[in-house]
């Protein structure tokens, strides 16, 4: 065997295996990432809480992930929301609102309030649903406490962040299943 054919096996050998190996990190490293967008493995919302001194009203934006709050409403209302679709349920505010005000309870000065739901946008994989509690005096305004149980019933591991700013007055929760409510006192 002359040395071209040894060179010409091992290039061959050497190429298959290198193809193997991009192949395998490929599925190692790449796949993941492209699943990141569609699934994620924590659970959590965002809620900022703040007080509108030019509109006398506390306004509210809270954050989900789409495929969570898509997921709970296709389970509690047995109903195909098709959430950020050109598709989408006509009527899927009104079971976000539904929702919203069965699981997210804002009270004043010990007092449950009546929240409007505004309205929602979608941010990439993020629905912002927008609340507001209107015609408050902050002078008048004691306490504000909170009780956030959205979407504890499909995810036990859910977590949901509270920022409340009122005044000078800045805090941030966690709540939890276990503790799912957080007050601010003024």
């Amino acid at each position: 065997m002359k040395k071209h054919d040894l060179l010409v096996i091992f290039e061959k050998y050497y190429s298959s295996r290198m193809h193997q190996i991009k192949r395998l990190l490929l599925f190692i490293y790449v796949l993941p990432l492209l699943g990141f967008g569609i699934y994620h493995e924590f659970y959590v919302s965002v809620t900022d809480i703040n007080y509108s001194e030019e509109n006398k009203s506390i306004q509210m934006i809270s954050r989900y992930f789409v495929d969570d709050m898509e997921k709970l409403l296709k389970e509690r209302y047995r109903i195909s929301p098709k959430l950020m679709s050109k598709n989408e349920l006509d009527n899927a505010n009104f079971y976000i609102e539904k929702y919203l005000h069965d699981k997210f309870i804002v009270s004043v000065n010990g007092e449950p309030t009546d929240f409007k739901f505004i309205g929602k946008e979608y941010d990439v994989d993020v629905m912002k649903c927008y609340l507001e509690i209107p015609n408050l005096k902050l002078k008048k305004i004691a306490d504000i406490s909170v009780q956030s149980r959205v979407l504890f019933d499909i995810f036990p591991e859910q977590q949901n962040i509270v920022h409340m700013n009122f005044n000078d007055e800045q805090k941030s929760f966690m709540l939890v299943k276990e503790n799912d409510k957080a007050m601010l006192k003024l």
